[in-house]
């Protein structure tokens, strides 16, 4: 598992989970999946209301995420964090 925080907003987040989701054709309705991840209106937050996010690391190695990601961390919109941050 990776652990992030992102550290640009809710915005930002939905920004980069409706890309996401444009690039991988969500909502799909032959695999009921709707997002690819949860929207930050319900998203898990950290003691400081920025949203966390915990994903499997196949998950980045996705292209469309590991492109993505790479721009979010090198933007410094989201923060590699341990387990231990994320709970």
């Amino acid at each position: 598992m990776r652990y992030f925080r992102c550290d640009a907003g809710d915005e930002a987040y939905e920004q980069a989970r409706l890309a996401l989701d444009a690039a991988w054709g969500h909502p799909n309705e032959a695999t009921k999946t709707v997002t690819c991840i949860d929207p930050a209106a319900v998203a898990p937050r950290d003691s400081q209301g920025r949203i966390v996010l915990a994903v499997n690391d196949e998950f980045c190695a996705y292209p469309a995420a590991e492109a993505m990601l790479s721009q979010l961390l090198l933007a410094d919109a989201v923060t590699e964090i341990t387990s231990d941050e994320y709970m």
